[in-house]
């Protein structure tokens, strides 16, 4: 949410115009739309921590892109890869928790990710505002929330998959 909530004001401090802001904000919600429907795809298909964890990986290049972003042509790589990513994760969390949770426990466990992501989403854009008006610019807070999605990736990659009925 911090990229989100900041994109503006970031790259009008690295010089970005306000019209050519305002074209990547924009886009941000547009192409996270091809996300949404490519991953809810793809787990289909995949194992869904993979996917996930791939949607992650895109997620974190997009932030790491997004953190370089003074250099002109690196919009782009932020755009194709932090938008779709962004909606892949959003499809794909009711699908882990349904999967590797279960049916009994969706609604307990979808309210606490949610939950907890709206305690991020409250932290993640004050942290970087708050870096931002300390420190005069913003680029080790997207080096910092980069770092955290590898810590999520980690993590995502250590669930161990859902038994299968039956099976023991």
């Amino acid at each position: 949410m911090a990229v989100i909530t900041h994109v503006m004001p970031y790259l009008s401090s690295i010089g970005m115009s306000r019209a050519s802001a305002a074209f990547v904000a924009t886009s941000i919600p547009l192409l996270s739309i091809v996300g949404r429907f490519g991953f809810g795809w793809l787990s289909d298909i995949f194992d869904k921590r993979y996917v996930l964890a791939g949607a992650y990986c895109l997620f974190g290049m997009g932030t790491l892109a997004f953190s370089y972003i003074h250099i002109n042509w690196l919009v782009f790589p932020f755009l194709l890869l932090f938008s779709p990513a962004f909606g892949g994760t959003v499809s794909l969390r009711g699908i882990i928790v349904r999967e590797y949770f279960g049916r009994a426990s969706f609604g307990r466990s979808i309210g606490m990710i949610l939950g907890i992501a709206a305690i991020g989403g409250v932290i993640g854009p004050s942290a970087a505002g708050w870096t931002f008006d300390n420190l005069g610019d913003y680029h080790n807070v997207w080096l910092y929330f980069t770092g955290t999605i590898i810590i999520a990736i980690v993590l995502l990659l250590r669930l161990k998959p859902p038994r299968q009925m039956g099976a023991e």
